[in-house]
């Protein structure tokens, strides 16, 4: 099939930076000794709750702000490790605020199978490999809201592709990813917990297997503005919940529904060199089941050294 003139892969795409879209997983760095470092901060306005038909139904929870950052290394041309410390902190709807909290830790390998050909239209492909460490408070709380960890460790895994295109005389950059999360232990719980359970519980939780899948989107305006896009589906299997409450006996075992929701996610990057740039953005939840929804403000500095 030709590729249409106006959105073309045989002319030589202009020169452009860019920053990357709110969401979107990146390739690998494609030079060993590379350090990509982005911090964002993400705001979260709870806005009520798609139920199991996708109604939003109001609900009671608290405004959060998230510090997290991306640390990006070349291991060698096409294999770097990738983490992602996060920092978290909520407050608001009539309880006590959490107070600063770490939560879990995703440590990942990125390779690049297939490496993009620079100024022309070919596309990188990048395997994601790596877990997730449950560092995150998730039991023996004070108080519920506390928990921002799910106790288990679980396996990261998916794929990235990574293409650039002229369109209208001006770089576009699409992205392609689909990514999943899979538990390799329990959670072992007592008292109050970061899965609804209150004081004197003792049992098990075993969460179910998450991810997400998407596009991005990104056209360069300027060589130094850039305006994207990101439209990607989250999802998350069933928890099952298994203990006792030890003064009453009373048996507990639950297994929660299915949850999903879709996301859209525009903002502007401005960018002063190939290796800085600043981005700024909202992500908004427009339809889903099962699942919470927030609108979530971000904005990022991405440094390449």
């Amino acid at each position: 099939m030709s590729v249409p003139k106006a959105f073309s892969a045989s002319q030589t795409v202009p020169e452009q930076w860019y920053t990357g879209s709110l969401f979107s997983p990146s390739p690998a760095e494609t030079k060993a000794g590379a350090l990509a470092v982005e911090p964002y901060f993400q705001g979260a306005v709870p806005s009520g709750r798609f139920d199991a038909q996708g109604e939003i139904r109001p609900v009671t929870a608290q405004r959060s702000v998230s510090q997290y950052t991306l640390i990006k290394y070349g291991l060698t041309d096409r294999l770097s490790i990738y983490s992602l410390p996060t920092f978290s902190y909520g407050w608001g709807k009539g309880q006590s605020s959490t107070g600063v909290k770490f939560n879990d830790l995703p440590i990942e390998l990125h390779y690049n199978i297939l490496t993009a050909r620079p100024a022309r239209y070919r596309p990188s492909v990048t395997a994601y490999l790596g877990v997730i460490a449950p560092t995150g408070n998730y039991s023996g709380l004070s108080q519920s809201q506390n928990g921002v960890g799910q106790g288990v460790w679980f396996l990261r895994f998916g794929f990235q592709s990574q293409s650039v295109y002229r369109l209208m005389g001006h770089a576009a950059r699409l992205r392609i990813w689909a990514v999943g999360r899979q538990p390799l232990t329990t959670a072992h719980l007592h008292d109050i917990t970061s899965y609804g359970t209150s004081t004197g519980f003792l049992g098990t939780a075993h969460p179910g297997t998450f991810g997400n899948e998407g596009a991005s989107f990104e056209y360069g305006l300027t060589k130094s503005w850039v305006m994207s896009l990101d439209l990607y589906g989250t999802w998350a299997g069933s928890t099952e919940l298994t203990g006792k409450y030890r003064k009453t006996s009373q048996v507990v075992h639950t297994r929660s529904s299915w949850s999903g929701s879709y996301n859209l996610g525009p903002a502007m990057e401005y960018n002063w060199s190939p290796a800085m740039g600043f981005i700024g953005g909202v992500i908004v939840p427009f339809t889903g089941h099962n699942a919470s929804r927030a609108i979530m403000p971000e904005v990022a500095v991405n440094m390449v050294f």
